[in-house]
C-alpha cells in the first residue's frame, strides 16, 4: 500500500477512534444520568425522616448498642461531574457503637447483613484499595446506602452510618 493510499485509511482510523472516544465519554459521564438528574425527588426532609426509620430498625436488630449518636444530619453537596444540574444535596447520620470485643462484633455484622437483606438491600462490593471492614448494603429501590464499619478484628470501633441518595432539596430541580 503506498503512502497515498493509507492516508484516507489513517484519516477514517482517526476519525472511529475520535468518535469511539466521545461515544464513551458521553456513556461514562451518562446521558441517562442527566436525564435521572433532572427529575423531582423526594425532599432532604423526608429522606432524613428515612433515614432515621432505617436507622431505628437497624439498631433494634444488632446485638450491640450505640454509646453515641454521630449527632445531626451531616449534609453535602452532590457531585454532579460537571454535567447537569447542580444544587442536590446528600444526608446522613449513624451511631457510634465504641470498642466492640470480636464476638459481639462479628454477630451485629451477621445481623446487619440479615436484617437488611430481608429489607431488599443488596451487598456493596468494596472497591479495590478500600477499607476490608467495611459492610454496606444499598436498597436498590430507594438508593439509601447502610454501612457498619470496624468489623475487623484489628478495628477497635464499630459504627454505624446510613446516607441518603442525592435529593433536591424541595424535591424538585431547578426550573
Amino acid at each position: 500500500m503506498s503512502t497515498t493510499e493509507r492516508a484516507p485509511l489513517i484519516k477514517r482510523v482517526a476519525a472511529t477512534a475520535a468518535l469511539l472516544v466521545a461515544v464513551l465519554a458521553l456513556n461514562a459521564c451518562g446521558v441517562g444520568t442527566l436525564d435521572e438528574r433532572s427529575k423531582s425527588t423526594i425532599t432532604l426532609d423526608q429522606a432524613k425522616k428515612q433515614i432515621d426509620s432505617y436507622l431505628t430498625d437497624v439498631l433494634a436488630k444488632l446485638p450491640v448498642k450505640p454509646t453515641r449518636s454521630s449527632g445531626d444530619f451531616f449534609d453535602q453537596e452532590c457531585d454532579a461531574n460537571d454535567i447537569g444540574p447542580h444544587g442536590r444535596k446528600q444526608t446522613g447520620r449513624g451511631y457510634d457503637f465504641g470498642d466492640v470485643p470480636p464476638g459481639p462484633k462479628a454477630e451485629a455484622a451477621k445481623d446487619f447483613r440479615e436484617f437488611l437483606t430481608g429489607q431488599g438491600f443488596e451487598p456493596v462490593p468494596n472497591a479495590a484499595g478500600s477499607r476490608p471492614d467495611w459492610v454496606r448494603m444499598k436498597n436498590p429501590k430507594d438508593n439509601v446506602l447502610a454501612t457498619l464499619d470496624g468489623v475487623s478484628d484489628s478495628s477497635h470501633n464499630l459504627s454505624l452510618r446510613v446516607s441518603s441518595p442525592c435529593v433536591w432539596p424541595d424535591g424538585k430541580p431547578p426550573a
